[in-house]
């Protein structure tokens, strides 16, 4: 396996967790709050927005530059 097709694979796995914790969150009677929300409350202050887009762009250009 190279390099890149490890980290695809990396980023997949991150991706399917995060999509099975979501789902888990949307189920009635759990205490953790869905990923919507969780952003939602991260984007409320300019300082976190900053955050938020340079963890997008810090995969983006992880992920897509080659």
């Amino acid at each position: 396996m190279t390099p890149r097709a490890a980290i695809i694979a990396a980023f997949g796995a991150i991706f399917a967790v995060v999509v099975a914790v979501d789902a888990y969150a949307r189920r009635a009677g759990t205490r953790l709050r869905p990923l919507s929300a969780t952003i939602g409350a991260a984007l409320r202050t300019r300082s976190m927005r900053l955050v938020v887009f340079g963890a997008w762009l810090w995969t983006g250009w992880h992920f897509l530059a080659r």
